[in-house]
């Protein structure tokens, strides 16, 4: 298929990044910027879902990338916000507070407000409280608004809110209010971003989707749940992957680092994540520098 370049004239070729969702997995996505700022590949967009928006704002808010990730592997993040580091067993432990909760009428309920308030904090000081409108770097971010049923793309106002709703994963972070809508994860309904970052007059796009197949045989109704989000999402990826394929042809690169041995709360293999990255984006150097020459 030829390459459809959107470039303006006289107008350098843009490269755009789509990060897509997947916990602790998303530390992979900091190894891939790493990687292609040290080959002089600077993205001038970001689109990003759920951890893919956390980097994403990490990146267009200016933060030390690499000090950070230091950083963050030093901590015990999931000690921090108080959550397991299986999300099956997070979803079971919503499923019995659900049944409970639910006859009681409470939720979400004083412990879910208290660690979507922790998150919050924790995210203001990671984007340094900015604002979109401040920001060098045009940056998008996908979230699900659960009143409307669709995708919302939130690129105005405080980075930190949006981004907050972007990565409020189900069973673990409450949803988020913001006006008329309840936003939760955009992973429900837009795991990779290539065709916001595609629609949004990149020439090339590279995305990074963090996707894992296990096919295991569910076990638990936590196991069933996990498999048919699963299955429903995977119809949804492939249409968003189409539409930008549509728009850029081979200008639309996909990565897929070796993360599946990293579960979605596992945050203490920041180091493994990130080097997943890093290996990724190697092999396709070369075809990203060929295609912004034109």
């Amino acid at each position: 298929m030829a390459v459809k370049m959107a470039q303006h004239k006289g107008k350098a070729p843009r490269l755009g990044l789509a990060l897509g969702g997947g916990g602790a997995r998303g530390f992979a996505h900091i190894g891939v910027i790493l990687g292609l700022l040290e080959e002089g590949l600077a993205p001038g967009l970001l689109a990003g879902t759920s951890m893919g928006a956390i980097v994403a704002a990490l990146y267009a808010v200016g933060q030390d990338l690499k000090r950070l990730s230091e950083l963050l592997s030093m901590l015990d993040l999931n000690r921090l916000f108080g959550v397991t580091n299986s999300y099956r067993r997070a979803l079971e432990r919503a499923f019995l507070q659900s049944l409970f909760g639910g006859l009681r009428g409470h939720y979400p309920g004083e412990e879910d407000m208290k660690l979507l308030s922790r998150f919050r904090e924790f995210l203001w000081l990671l984007c340094k409280g900015k604002r979109f409108e401040e920001l060098e770097v045009e940056l998008y971010v996908v979230a699900t608004d659960l009143k409307g049923g669709k995708e919302v793309v939130l690129h105005r106002g405080a980075v930190h809110e949006a981004v907050l709703a972007s990565a409020a994963l189900p069973g673990v972070i409450p949803p988020v209010p913001m006006g008329r809508m309840l936003l939760t994860d955009g992973g429900v309904v837009n795991n990779l971003p290539v065709d916001i970052a595609a629609e949004r007059g990149c020439d090339v796009v590279l995305g990074v989707l963090l996707r894992t197949e296990t096919g295991f045989e569910p076990r638990t109704p936590a196991d069933v749940l996990l498999r048919s989000f699963s299955v429903a999402s995977r119809r949804l990826l492939e249409m968003k992957i189409e539409r930008a394929r549509s728009l850029l042809g081979e200008g639309l690169v996909i990565i897929r680092p070796e993360v599946s041995g990293i579960g979605a709360l596992e945050f203490h293999k920041v180091r493994e994540a990130l080097e997943a990255g890093r290996e990724a984006v190697k092999p396709c150097i070369k075809v990203l520098k060929d295609l912004l020459r034109g």
